[in-house]
């Protein structure tokens, strides 16, 4: 089995995993990192939106559902 950062796997399955969490940290500690991961997902859609809004301004270019 692979070990991670010299430890003995702790868990036998992703479910032994997820039962343990549950037990020993509770169901808040399944959300760590989801913050981050949200605002990493909307600099991402703001980094879209404004490719969009530039190829508008400068080309004139606009993208929609209009089909052909």
């Amino acid at each position: 089995m692979m070990m991670t950062s010299g430890e003995a796997v702790k868990y036998k399955s992703s479910f032994d995993a997820f039962t343990q969490i549950l037990k020993n940290e509770g169901a808040k500690s399944l959300f760590k990192g989801a913050g981050a991961n949200i605002l990493r997902a909307i600099a991402g859609a703001g980094v879209l939106s404004g490719y969009d809004k530039l190829q508008l301004v400068v080309f004139g270019k606009k993208y929609g559902s209009g089909g052909g």
